[in-house]
């Protein structure tokens, strides 16, 4: 095979053959996935359904119409002959008003920040729908319509990523950094004799150096023994498991500002190529999650969270490197795998074997109510390297992973 053959598809050749431009088509997937974001745009989306609908009942009314049209589509099996003909018809204006959109997107008709993406997908859901699938980004799913495929995860990520990033500024440390003292590229504020066995030349102090020689000697007769160096902070590679709560009770914000966290904190890992992460969904089970199966996770089932603990205490004991846990979950377990165990005690005891692989725990709590806030106490407190954080908006959780994970923006 010939270098011309394997040469790969260029990005406008690519974007040439897709029904929706790539920037667009990443702002219509986190709309979806995400239904909770909005934006807002200059450009009334009704008036281009309006202007192709041959009903002149609908579009004389066609605001109030819309809603019940919509649910017609998307709920009905059933409809009468009186409504069939309306729904024909608005059926096929909503098709001419899409394919009218996106030509004048892609021309630069209309320009990108005047239109909302989540207003695309409220007006436009159906037909979106059918586009991505086409380009990839959706697969059918008997139970939920569609699904989002690998392709899809990773332009979520990035997306995720983005808005995880803004607004963020000045130096974070992340859970690498120890008071240990070691061998790497950050330096310490802590000034020591120069020691030819232990430090490079890059770890020598210039302004320092020439403090302690002025002090020593007003004429600045320059000695080696005058030389000092900063010590290097020790650096650990780091071993994350995450634990997502996928139980009942964690429907709508809470269950997606988990799965944007899994997305943002496994982007920013692959970016270092230093760690690694393992995502765990539980419920009364547990489900390692790999590629691609991040988005299409659904909440259903009890609650295990010593089940969790156990799961996560068995990663980080076959794996080399500092054991970093993340526990969510917005409530109190309701299921226990030790048939002699209530729930409480079995997260208890879970909490209490971290010890033994000497991990950190981070109970990232979505409930503020008290009897979950002394349970989580007592489980912090057992597992000794821990710590408490409660998110009132679980969207938010994004930005706290990608700034602790964080050396330098």
């Amino acid at each position: 095979m010939s270098m011309l053959d394997t040469k790969p598809e260029c990005r406008v050749c690519k974007e040439e053959g897709r029904e929706i431009d790539g920037d667009l088509a990443k702002d219509l997937l986190y709309s979806l996935f995400n239904p909770y974001h909005r934006e807002r745009g200059n450009v009334n989306l009704f008036k281009y359904i309006r202007e192709n609908l041959k009903n002149e009942e609908i579009r004389s009314f066609f605001e109030n119409f819309s809603f019940l049209l919509n649910d017609m589509m998307r709920g009905y099996r059933y409809i009468s002959r009186f409504w069939s003909d309306k729904l024909e018809d608005y059926v096929e204006a909503k098709r001419k008003a899409w394919e009218k959109i996106k030509r004048k997107l892609k021309e630069g008709e209309l320009k990108r920040e005047d239109v909302s993406a989540s207003e695309l997908v409220n007006y436009f859901y159906e037909e979106i729908l059918e586009d991505l699938k086409r380009d990839g980004y959706l697969e059918e799913d008997y139970y939920k319509g569609y699904r989002f495929t690998r392709q899809a995860e990773r332009v979520l990520s990035e997306k995720i990523l983005q808005l995880s990033l803004q607004n963020l500024g000045g130096r974070d440390f992340g859970e690498h950094e120890t008071e240990k003292i070691g061998v790497s590229s950050f330096l310490r504020n802590e000034v020591v004799e120069f020691d030819e066995f232990k430090h490079g030349f890059d770890s020598i102090d210039i302004q320092e150096t020439l403090v302690k020689c002025a002090l020593r000697d007003s004429s600045l007769r320059f000695d080696e023994r005058d030389l000092v160096a900063r010590e290097s902070e020790h650096v650990e590679r780091c071993v994350y498991v995450m634990l997502i709560d996928v139980s009942d009770s964690m429907r709508g914000r809470k269950i997606i500002g988990a799965l944007e966290s899994a997305l943002a904190l496994r982007r920013m890992i692959r970016r270092s190529d230093m760690d690694e992460l393992h995502v765990v969904a539980f419920n009364h089970r547990v489900m390692k999650i790999g590629d691609d199966e991040i988005l299409n996770l659904r909440t259903r089932g009890r609650t295990d969270i010593g089940l969790a603990l156990k799961t996560a205490r068995d990663i980080v004991k076959r794996r080399r490197g500092s054991g970093v846990i993340f526990l969510i979950t917005d409530g109190e377990p309701t299921s226990s795998y030790d048939p002699y165990l209530t729930p409480t005690m079995c997260a208890l005891r879970e909490a209490e074997r971290l010890r033994s692989v000497d991990a950190s725990l981070t109970i990232i709590m979505l409930n503020p109510e008290k009897r979950f806030l002394t349970l989580c106490e007592r489980m912090a407190k057992l597992s000794r390297k821990s710590n408490l954080i409660y998110f009132e908006n679980p969207l938010n959780m994004k930005r706290y992973f990608v700034r602790s994970y964080m050396r330098r923006l």
